[in-house]
């Protein structure tokens, strides 16, 4: 009879941690997902650059809160929790001549993907094409 009872409470407690499992990776899932629609995005980041840079391929600069400058050409994703955008670096080859000399840039044409967290951003602007 006790094994009966242990076994029921132990088929009891896998079921509720499953539950609990499913629960808490559909929330992490939620927070992790990125939008690469822009319509959606701005929803998510209401910012002019949002649909802008995400709808257009062009030389852009994301001043971070270290002062140093990323120079991207397009927002490819932004994340449902506003945390964090998925961004395509402009190659040092290709910065234009009005970004400080620290910018950060990708080092080839082949490593261009990078993830900057939103809230380091303090401004964004279009850069001249030289």
């Amino acid at each position: 009879m006790l094994e009966t009872v242990v076994s029921v409470v132990s088929a009891l407690v896998a079921i509720v941690s499953l539950v609990l499992a499913i629960r808490q990776w559909s929330k992490v899932n939620e927070r992790l997902a990125m939008l690469p629609d822009s319509t959606l995005a701005s929803e998510v980041l209401p910012a002019w650059f949002t649909t802008r840079m995400m709808d257009d391929h062009w030389y852009f600069g994301l001043t971070t809160t270290s002062g140093r400058m990323v120079a991207i050409s397009h927002v490819n994703s932004v994340s449902m929790d506003s945390k964090w955008m998925d961004v395509e670096l402009l190659t040092i080859d290709n910065l234009p001549k009005c970004c400080p000399q620290d910018t950060i840039a990708a080092v080839s044409g082949d490593r261009t993907t990078a993830t900057v967290r939103i809230d380091s951003i303090v401004s964004a602007q279009e850069l001249a094409h030289t």
